[in-house]
């Protein structure tokens, strides 16, 4: 093979391969951005978004959605629980207008951040089912993009009610992550001191 259809051929490759790649990287480079993202958006309602939440739930919505509207109160009522544990959730409103996102915020007392216009977060979310666009839909994650589970249409307002389960599991895993940070320093020092003592007797 000469050196053109071998520089042809790697072309080639890399075009097939790298892109799927790049997109992952950005998607997650997105993901890591939430608390970035929330500090620049723009609110059309006067909630102050936590930066430091454990977990985030992303939320795309409208006014003109009947199950969007139905669930609201249920979101709503789940948001003042949740907040005061360290969650937070954020609605990417697409409503036709900012002032129609407003109206309806104000309407249905959110207090959690609504962003509208909605700015792309690219969060892993289930855009579509069957191939159809689905409101509402909602993603629940971690600051650095870990997807902790996801749900749309009707399910929203059954999914958001679990978020004392998503918590705790998320503070268990963290719990084994310090415990076993702890086991493998310690184990360490162990080697450190034995292999120290080594030295020592080989003096």
């Amino acid at each position: 093979m000469n050196k053109f259809l071998f520089a042809l051929l790697l072309t080639i490759v890399s075009l097939i391969a790298f892109p799927a790649h790049a997109q992952e990287e950005a998607e997650e480079e997105t993901l890591a951005a939430i608390p970035a993202i929330l500090k620049e958006a723009k609110l059309v309602n006067k909630a102050k978004p936590n930066l430091k939440a454990k977990i985030y739930f992303v939320y795309q919505s409208r006014s003109t959605c009947g199950i969007c509207v139905s669930e609201a109160p249920t979101l709503v009522k789940e948001y003042k629980k949740m907040k005061r544990k360290g969650c937070e959730m954020v609605m990417l409103n697409i409503d036709a207008t900012p002032e129609k996102a407003a109206e309806w915020a104000k309407r249905s007392k959110m207090e959690f951040p609504v962003i509208s216009p909605a700015v792309s977060m690219s969060c892993g979310m289930p855009w579509e089912y069957a191939g159809r666009p689905l409101l509402p839909c909602m993603v629940a994650m971690t600051p650095d993009g870990q997807k902790l589970g996801e749900a749309g249409g009707p399910d929203v307002s059954e999914f958001v009610k679990d978020w004392k389960k998503l918590l705790n599991k998320l503070r268990k895993e963290e719990a084994k992550e310090r415990a076993a940070a702890r086991k493998a320093e310690k184990k360490n020092k162990k080697k450190k001191k034995a292999d120290d003592e080594g030295d020592a007797e080989e003096e």
